[in-house]
């Protein structure tokens, strides 16, 4: 039985729409879903039985190890790929189902070989780098259905798979540009950008008002003295994570404004509005429960307990404040005065007369 045939004035179009929604990604955008779109457009372009996306979790001497992300499979023909399956495929024996898996990944590119009996896939290599989480292999099987595959259908692949990874490599070098890798919080030229926007904002409007918080995490030098880098990127990471699921939304970003300190910048809020927030999360940290880790991995029944030292200062009409580098400036002297007074604490900045 033929395959079903597409067209290829129809395939050009709907490259059309997979580049404009590619180029409409979002910066950060989880690479995942990015192919939620993609997949329909190829199975419904090249009328594919089904489409699929695996990612390649691992190659272990020669052994594939695929993850089947995403299956568009509205017929049940292929039951033996479920989300979330673990696929290991041998390089070097190549199960006639896959094949084509196998291959796209050996040549890096597309293959589409056929199987007498079992019909044909068109199988394409989307390349990431193992820092962004490693290549895909995004495709199609025609079930069943000989091999009458059109040039225009290999190259529409070839061109969707180009597109994916140039658009994906875009909002990853973008995201790594903004973000801290380790806390996944702004990095510091970021979160102290969003100062000059409070700023540019109160010049605007000077009835309003906006605070920042530095935080210190108390002996983190002790920490990894004592206990290893591995130890105190996990705290670093673990902290980063409690600062983001405590901001409110849109109106406050936190960032790593370098080392142990964390820059938190809070938009319409006073200083007694400030200093119950970062109370509240000054109290979350000390009393969470820091997983131990070492080479092996996290150690079980081991935790630490960690403080944090905050200074505060607020942006109004009676603060003077010229600059970004005058506020943060005005918290890092209360946070100083929070480490003075013995440490997991926070202070207020509060000008002399």
């Amino acid at each position: 039985m033929k395959k079903h045939e597409s067209d290829a004035k129809t395939v050009l179009k709907q490259l059309g729409k997979l580049s404009k929604f590619l180029a409409d990604l979002e910066v950060g955008a989880d690479n995942d879903h990015c192919f939620d779109v993609p997949l329909d457009i190829i199975r419904k372009t090249m009328m594919f039985d089904v489409s699929v996306l695996y990612k390649v979790s691992n190659v272990i001497e020669n052994r594939l190890i695929l993850e089947v992300v995403k299956v568009l499979d509205p017929n049940r023909l292929r039951l033996d790929l479920t989300e979330g399956r673990k696929l290991r495929l041998f390089l070097d024996n190549r199960d006639k189902r896959f094949i084509n898996e196998v291959a796209a990944f050996s040549d890096k590119r597309e293959s589409h070989i056929n199987v007498p009996g079992m019909g044909c896939d068109i199988m394409g290599y989307v390349y990431l780098p193992d820092s962004f989480g490693g290549a895909y292999l995004f495709g199609g099987d025609f079930c069943g259905k000989e091999s009458s595959i059109k040039d225009y259908e290999v190259s529409g692949v070839q061109i969707m798979c180009n597109f994916l990874s140039a658009i994906l490599l875009k909002t990853r070098f973008e995201h790594q540009a903004e973000y801290d890798n380790l806390t996944g919080l702004f990095n510091s030229a970021k979160i102290k950008g969003q100062l000059d926007i409070q700023l540019k904002r109160f010049e605007r409007k000077q009835e309003s008002v906006a605070s920042i918080a530095i935080g210190d995490i108390d002996f983190f030098k002790k920490v990894n003295d004592t206990y290893g880098h591995i130890q105190g990127d996990l705290v670093l990471k673990q902290v980063g994570r409690i600062l983001s699921d405590s901001m409110r939304s849109v109106f406050d970003v936190a960032g790593r404004y370098g080392g142990e300190e964390f820059l938190l910048v809070f938009d319409e809020t006073n200083q007694s509005q400030a200093q119950k927030i970062v109370e509240r999360l000054r109290k979350t940290i000390e009393t969470t429960r820091f997983p131990r880790i070492d080479k092996t991995g996290i150690l079980e029944n081991k935790y630490l307990n960690i403080s944090m030292s905050f200074g505060i200062a607020v942006l109004d009409k009676q603060s003077d404040i010229q600059n970004t580098t005058d506020w943060i400036a005005r918290a890092d002297t209360a946070l100083y005065q929070s480490k003075q007074n013995g440490r997991n604490q926070n202070s207020i900045f509060v000008k002399e007369n």
